[in-house]
């Protein structure tokens, strides 16, 4: 990493992170516009890297794609499945009758990846402000943990994957990643949970089995989440999705893990 780089990174962090928690605390409509913003970002940068493969996505349907989900997640936290369906119907028509009418040269296949990095990004990381809307409904702080588990599992990956990883995990996909960055992951996001547990915090009432199930869902799934986007880009021949985030890349790439750990924290949460 150059030295710009370097300090492109410390001073998003220096700045990020705060902020970052700053507007978790507020909550409400708050964290909702600030999700919008990164929902729009990830969702532009994400089609944005399919355009070299040939395909002309819909960036206007994705962000009416977007703006269902976060309206959902926004006002009807705990799944209203009815209304979910309907609208969710009357969208996937309506793509279909656009794509019938286009005069674009493949409008199947650029409605289906349209339509993907809807699913992808909005139905999946939104589920962030649905999570933070049940927070403020019962003063409890899952989003925070949620944030907080993410980043300790990326750092100490990065961080024991760097010094002592030799063995790669999936080299195909992301040469970089290491066993023991994946290992030093999972096991950082085990001890954080389980001191949340032995403070025994009432904004979160974790048993043993909370401590087990979060640490799969952001030691194992949010690094899943991570190499899921390694594949997107390695595909498209990028190394980042954006240059959004001074030494950091893109929105994107900073999300990725919690497009996976949201929603499977959000269904163990309803459920």
């Amino acid at each position: 990493m150059s030295e710009k780089s370097k300090k492109g990174r410390t001073f998003v962090n220096a700045l990020g992170i705060p902020g970052l928690l700053f507007i978790i605390w507020l909550g409400g409509l708050y964290f909702t516009i600030f999700m919008s913003v990164v929902i729009v970002l990830a969702l532009k940068e994400f089609y944005g890297i399919t355009k070299d493969k040939g395909i002309d996505v819909s960036f206007p349907l994705g962000l009416v794609g977007a703006a269902f989900f976060i309206w959902f997640y926004h006002t009807e936290p705990y799944l209203n499945m009815l209304i979910f369906l309907q609208i969710a119907f009357m969208f996937v028509i309506g793509g279909l009758v656009k794509a019938l009418f286009s005069k674009q040269e493949n409008p199947l296949s650029n409605l289906a990846i349209t339509m993907f990095g809807i699913f992808y990004i909005p139905m999946l990381l939104g589920s962030l402000i649905a999570i933070r809307q049940m927070d403020v409904m019962y003063s409890t702080h899952y989003t925070f943990a949620i944030f907080i588990s993410v980043w300790l599992c990326d750092s100490a990956a990065f961080g024991f994957g760097t010094k002592w990883g030799k063995k790669k995990i999936l080299p195909r996909i992301s040469p970089k990643k290491s066993v023991v960055g994946c290992i030093a992951g999972l096991a950082s996001t085990f001890i954080f949970f389980l001191i949340l547990k032995q403070f025994s915090l009432p904004s979160l009432d974790f048993n043993f089995q909370d401590v087990i199930v979060f640490t799969i869902i952001t030691g194992v799934f949010g690094q899943m989440g991570d190499f899921i986007e390694s594949m997107f880009k390695r595909e498209a021949g990028v190394k980042d999705s954006g240059t959004f985030l001074l030494g950091h890349g893109g929105v994107l790439d900073r999300f990725d893990s919690l497009i996976f750990a949201a929603p499977l924290s959000y269904f163990y949460m309803l459920f």
